[in-house]
């Protein structure tokens, strides 16, 4: 599946995706997006251990502004270093709601959200879908398209599904 010919079709998207896969899934995406500007935000892996995989992978990331959810709940950071910016949790979803909203201004090309199924963690489905689906109408609302990922779990399968309202394509990476 080549995600950049699916985003020309779609401004967003649902990705659902084996956890087995989710590196090599990740990996390559970001490498179909070479030389876009693009807003990755993790509620995933520390800013560092995925700069660490880009490295280690050859994805140049001169291009790639992160908002990193996960950095602060485990050690000390400030808000902000060179590329990234640091959101105090996952479930701090007006914080990132607010982060998103300010790089949505600055015109990126994309935003990959990593992961829809991680914020469950963190609060019930009701609220996470509300986030998700202003989220969506505010990237709608300009010309930046946007990747959802979200582990192909059976305990997320509502969320999944009410998220795949929200988007204009879903595609799962099981089928």
């Amino acid at each position: 599946m080549d995600i950049s010919k699916e985003l020309a079709k779609n401004q967003t998207m649902l990705l659902l995706m084996p956890g087995t896969e989710y590196n090599h899934i990740i990996v390559d995406n970001m490498k179909k997006l070479k030389g876009k500007n693009v807003c990755y935000v993790t509620l995933n892996k520390t800013f560092d251990s995925l700069k660490e995989l880009f490295k280690k992978s050859k994805v140049k990331t001169d291009n790639i502004v992160f908002i990193d959810a996960i950095s602060k709940t485990i050690k000390s950071v400030p808000d902000q270093g060179e590329g990234v910016y640091y959101v105090s949790s996952p479930g701090a979803m007006t914080e990132l709601s607010l982060t998103i909203d300010k790089f949505l201004k600055h015109g990126f090309d994309y935003i990959i959200f990593d992961s829809l199924t991680n914020l469950m963690v963190y609060e019930s489905k009701a609220p996470v879908a509300k986030f998700v689906a202003s989220l969506v109408n505010k990237i709608k609302a300009g010309k930046t398209k946007a990747v959802f990922y979200a582990l192909s779990v059976k305990e997320q399968n509502a969320l999944i599904e009410e998220s795949g309202m929200f988007v204009d394509k879903v595609l799962d990476m099981d089928k």
